[in-house]
């Protein structure tokens, strides 16, 4: 029988993985693989991340200036390019949310995953939850979610309730960290 936290708290006997935090390489991946954008090819010459309109590359063919590093990097604990670093560190900072709430990246990538689902309102939040979560919304989610979407607009806003709801879903912990 598998090992329950009750039984081995500190994971001593390495019966279940420990809850991490993806790096910000592995976090923007994500939201385009997501978002239905990630481009797969392998290899290549690096990309700037930031600039628009955003590439879809991997965040592993960044290219990193070494003497002037993106703030979003330091956010994400991104390890300095021109010094020894055999561990990355790992800190929950303002930024790291805000990033998710605020930046054109994150926004776009919710506007494609609201993009990507069809149907009505109960089989698009459906679909949203498959694609960002790999499962179902519970009923309290699903009934939460329709709420929202069918929530009188405020005129002038910046995102449709539908990707306003990816982008929530988006920027969740449980998008963020892997259990």
């Amino acid at each position: 029988a598998p090992l329950l936290k009750s039984d081995d708290p500190e994971n001593r006997h390495l019966g279940r993985m420990s809850r991490k935090r993806l790096t910000f390489e592995g976090l923007r991946d994500n939201l385009l693989k997501t978002a239905g954008r990630l481009d797969p090819m392998v290899g290549g010459r690096s990309v700037d991340l930031f600039k628009e309109p955003f590439t879809s590359r991997r965040a592993v063919y960044g290219f990193i200036d070494r003497q002037n590093l993106p703030g979003t990097f330091r956010s994400f604990d991104l390890a300095l390019p021109d010094t020894h670093a055999p561990q990355r560190f790992t800190t929950t900072v303002p930024q790291q949310a805000l990033f998710l709430m605020n930046s054109p990246f994150a926004i776009d990538q919710a506007r494609a995953l609201a993009a990507r689902t069809e149907g009505d309102a109960a089989k698009r939040i459906e679909a949203m939850y498959r694609l960002v979560y790999a499962r179902k919304p519970t009923p309290e989610e699903a009934s939460a979610a329709l709420a929202f979407v069918n929530a009188p607009v405020e005129v002038g806003g910046k995102l449709s309730p539908w990707e306003q709801l990816a982008q929530v879903l988006l920027a969740s912990n449980e998008f963020a960290f892997v259990d």
